[in-house]
């Protein structure tokens, strides 16, 4: 009886133990149930989609560049024997800066010249025989031809002589030369640079958005880099037509004549500003992918949807929507991380 009564004892503690790892196991599965309910709905926070007024303000950067620039080639052959201008020095349009030797050019035109001067006299004197049996028709038309041959040989010899004239295409400044007096030159060789500053001119590049905002002959704000504190009003006086691969166009901005402290190759920045325009905003943390190809998501019937949209960037945080979204829709602005299409929400 008395080796009895501690199996009894045994049997009733591993009972017990057996009980409560049970207990416990089931009080697990419960807990393990109740986290996977609350899972099943990811929080979320939305925002109503809507129209507002917006700031249509925007700076974009670029360099500062001449308004026009030339590399000079000569276009005859020869020895420098003149020049007139050096680097750094103005000169205005139709200026003469250097001269190539001509000597032998002077004599071929004065042989030139006076071969056609003789042949202008032959054919008036063959004129007037032509209405005589003194010459016949075919003569005549040998003659003409003979001044017209003597009259290209002149004007060809005068082109050459011109061509030894290294002249200034436009106003400006000799920015760079490649002569000096006794240098050989031949067509096609550089001669020198010419950079027209007046007016000086902003190059900048902008979005898709602000290229359709902005128009040929608006007033611009501009600012240097190298001067933060003037400020410099410019015109736009170009939009190109068409975007490149990032989907920016080129803008240029002309200065007036106060930006003469300015030079060529310099950074600076334009502030576009125009009036207040209403649109569609939405916040750009609610992208789930870029602005290539832009989507979000919406709440709908209590699930998290996917939906293309076409936006315009108008600022750090802020977008334009174009396509995609309705007036009242919510968009998913946080909880993005774990979202995917059809996944049960709840809106915190």
């Amino acid at each position: 009886m008395k080796k009895i009564i501690p199996i009894v004892i045994l049997v009733l503690v591993i009972g017990s133990i057996a009980f409560t790892l049970f207990n416990n196991k089931q009080e697990m599965a419960v807990k393990a149930e109740e986290a996977m309910k609350t899972t099943e709905f990811i929080p979320v926070r939305t925002e109503v989609v809507g129209k507002s007024y917006v700031n249509v303000n925007f700076t974009s950067n670029g360099t500062f560049e001449a308004n026009r620039e030339l590399n000079l080639q000569s276009e005859a052959s020869g020895k420098v024997v003149k020049i007139l201008k050096r680097k750094g020095d103005e000169v205005k349009e139709g200026q003469l800066i250097a001269q190539l030797d001509d000597e032998l050019l002077q004599s071929e035109l004065v042989i030139a010249t006076l071969t056609f001067e003789q042949s202008q006299k032959d054919l008036e004197r063959y004129k007037n025989l032509s209405g005589t049996d003194a010459i016949t028709k075919k003569q005549l038309e040998e003659i003409q031809n003979s001044s017209k041959t003597a009259e290209a040989q002149l004007n060809m010899i005068k082109k050459r002589i011109s061509n030894t004239r290294i002249t200034a295409p436009i106003p400006g400044y000799i920015n760079d030369d490649h002569i000096e007096i006794g240098t050989l030159v031949s067509p096609g060789m550089p001669l020198l640079d010419i950079v027209n500053t007046q007016p000086l001119k902003l190059s900048i590049q902008v979005s898709e958005s602000e290229i359709a905002q902005i128009s040929v002959g608006d007033t611009v704000l501009v600012k240097a880099g190298v001067f933060p504190d003037k400020e410099y009003k410019g015109k736009v006086t170009y939009t190109s037509s068409k975007g490149d691969a990032s989907l920016r166009y080129k803008v240029e901005i002309s200065l007036k004549d106060e930006a003469a402290d300015l030079k060529p190759g310099m950074f600076g920045y334009a502030t576009f500003n125009y009036d207040k325009q209403e649109a569609i905003m939405i916040n750009r943390k609610s992208l789930i992918s870029g602005l290539k190809n832009p989507e979000v998501y919406v709440v709908e019937e209590g699930k998290a949807r996917v939906k293309a949209i076409k936006v315009a960037s108008i600022g750090q945080d802020q977008l334009v929507l174009l396509e995609g979204l309705q007036e009242g829709e919510k968009v998913i602005t946080t909880g993005l991380i774990n979202l995917k299409d059809g996944v049960a929400v709840t809106e915190l």
